[in-house]
């Protein structure tokens, strides 16, 4: 399973949070500890298996509850409209951040 931005999603580092806004609804949601590390691993590689091989080099818990974790995380983004999920591989992960 893949996970996409939206174009109309920007978001941006500040300390240990992730700030996600969705440009069109005005949509804000923070994410902080382990949600702000699985955004940034998202965003990054956009695959749930290398989101969660990555979690496991930073956290202490099992494959299983990091991926639980993670589908539950996709699962509210994907409810908010924050994230899109796909079967098909993008043709490049990239990451996006909102300007300053």
């Amino acid at each position: 399973m893949r996970v996409e931005i939206p174009e109309d999603v920007v978001w941006r580092e500040l300390d240990d949070e992730v700030v996600i806004l969705d440009v069109v609804s005005n949509q804000y949601f923070g994410l902080s500890g382990a949600g702000s590390a699985m955004w940034r691993l998202l965003a990054e590689h956009g695959s749930v298996d290398e989101t969660v091989t990555r979690l496991q080099e930073d956290f202490d818990a099992g494959v299983e509850q990091l991926r639980n974790d993670l589908e539950a995380l996709i699962k509210d983004l994907e409810g908010r409209g924050l994230v899109k999920i796909s079967t098909e591989a993008p043709a490049a992960p990239r990451k996006r951040a909102a300007r300053r």
